[in-house]
């Protein structure tokens, strides 16, 4: 009998080890992904308050978020984009966070450091938006969960990337428009993109819209004069195929010319 009790609890603690092992495992699953129970519950949230109507369908997704189609209070198409609660992001995440005057306190937790950086995409889009500059509409933050103006046909067709527009109308136009966006960015805005290129930038009825904010910094940030450089670099890099590089300023000098005028503000 007491050999059978011995058995039952060492049974019993083995189940509770095993269901224990397994919740670890589904919670490991569903932060990897997008919709782990506090984004979830954020969302049901929105829904109930009518904010976001209806999920249509999945725009992009990525290693840092997903961008979703939904329609919001009136019927509006608008982009939902759900940051994932993934601890391998917050590794290069910091690079871009840290250093910036605006965000002094992160936090250490994986979820304290990508709300951060949900609302530092939120504040990036407000302040090039106030400046002039074509981003989406930021509409509204919550935790990892931010919701824009959706850039696309109001069926759900997305705008195309610049990299994925088949024939690009007037190149020269095009990227002398980018290179005066760079520029407004970091002497009216005082933010540079840090990532920008074909890949996030939108066509939409002839013009770029740029995208893909969240890792943007100040240009009080020790590392913004590199990131700006790292742009122009990339815009060069893909018009050149469009372009002859005899009509376009080398890069070299699109970075002194920025630089220059920043300084003699």
């Amino acid at each position: 009998m007491v050999e059978d009790k011995l058995v039952d609890r060492l049974d019993q603690k083995k189940d509770k080890q095993r269901i224990k092992r397994k919740r670890k495992k589904e919670e490991r699953m569903a932060t990897g992904g997008v919709f782990d129970k506090y984004t979830t519950e954020n969302i049901n949230k929105l829904q109930v308050k009518g904010i976001i109507k209806e999920f249509v369908g999945i725009i992009s997704a990525g290693k840092e978020a997903n961008v979703y189609f939904a329609t919001g209070e009136n019927g509006q198409p608008i982009a939902v984009k759900i940051y994932k609660i993934d601890p391998q992001n917050t590794k290069w995440m910091k690079n871009y966070i840290i250093g910036d005057p605006r965000f002094k306190k992160i936090g250490s937790s994986t979820h304290k450091i990508i709300y951060t950086w949900s609302k530092k995409e939120f504040k990036n889009l407000k302040q090039l938006l106030r400046h002039g500059i074509p981003v989406p509409k930021p509409i509204m933050c919550v935790d990892n969960v931010l919701l824009m103006e959706y850039i696309g046909a109001p069926n759900g067709t997305p705008a195309p990337r610049l990299k994925d527009v088949d024939d690009l109308l007037n190149p020269f136009e095009i990227y002398e428009k980018i290179v005066q966006y760079i520029e407004e960015m970091y002497l009216n805005a005082h933010l540079v993109h840090g990532d920008l290129s074909e890949y996030n930038i939108l066509m939409w009825n002839g013009l770029p819209t740029i995208i893909d904010v969240s890792q943007a910094v100040s240009t009080y940030h020790i590392n913004a004069p590199v990131f700006l450089k790292r742009d122009i670099i990339n815009i060069y890099n893909f018009f050149s195929d469009y372009i002859d590089k005899d009509d376009m300023d080398s890069v070299e000098i699109t970075y002194g010319k920025i630089l220059q005028k920043y300084h003699s503000q």
